[in-house]
C-alpha cells in the first residue's frame, strides 16, 4: 500500500510539472538592429512567426521549441523543410539562436548566433494577404 501511495503522488508530482510555464518563453516580439536594418521577429503562441524587416515583410512561417531547441520553416526554404537550433535565453530579454542543423544556406546564414532582445508590446506591422 505505501508503494501505490509513493507511485500515486510521484505521477501526480510529474503531471503537475508538465504544465508548468517555462520560464523563458519565445513568444512575443524579438528585435535586433542590425548594419542599419531592423529586423523584428513576433512569435505567436500558435506556432506561426513573422520576421519583418524595416517594417517590411520579410518572411513568415512555422516553428516548434521542445526545450532549448528551437526549428522553424519558412517558405523560403520549403515549408516542409525545418532547420533547427539552440535557444539561448542569456538574460531575461536575450535571445541567441545557434545552428544545430541547417542546410539552407541563406537562412542559416541569417539566424546562426542571432541575437535578438524582447520588444515591448507596441504595435506590430500588418501582414496583407
Amino acid at each position: 500500500m505505501k508503494k501505490v501511495r509513493i507511485l500515486l503522488l510521484s505521477l501526480i508530482a510529474l503531471t503537475a510539472l508538465s504544465f508548468v510555464t517555462p520560464p523563458n518563453t519565445l513568444v512575443g516580439r524579438w528585435q535586433q538592429t542590425v548594419k542599419g536594418a531592423t529586423a523584428l521577429l513576433v512569435f505567436r503562441a500558435n506556432n506561426t512567426f513573422d520576421i519583418f524587416i524595416n517594417n517590411k515583410v520579410f518572411t513568415s512561417g512555422k516553428y516548434t521549441v521542445r526545450q532549448d531547441t528551437f526549428a522553424l520553416a519558412d517558405p523560403a526554404c520549403h515549408m516542409d523543410y525545418y532547420g533547427t537550433y539552440k535557444l539561448d535565453f542569456f538574460a531575461p530579454d536575450s535571445v541567441r539562436f545557434t545552428a544545430i542543423a541547417d542546410t539552407c544556406n541563406g537562412r542559416r546564414s541569417d539566424m546562426h548566433q542571432f541575437t535578438a532582445g524582447r520588444r515591448s508590446t507596441d504595435a506590430v506591422p500588418v501582414v496583407k494577404p
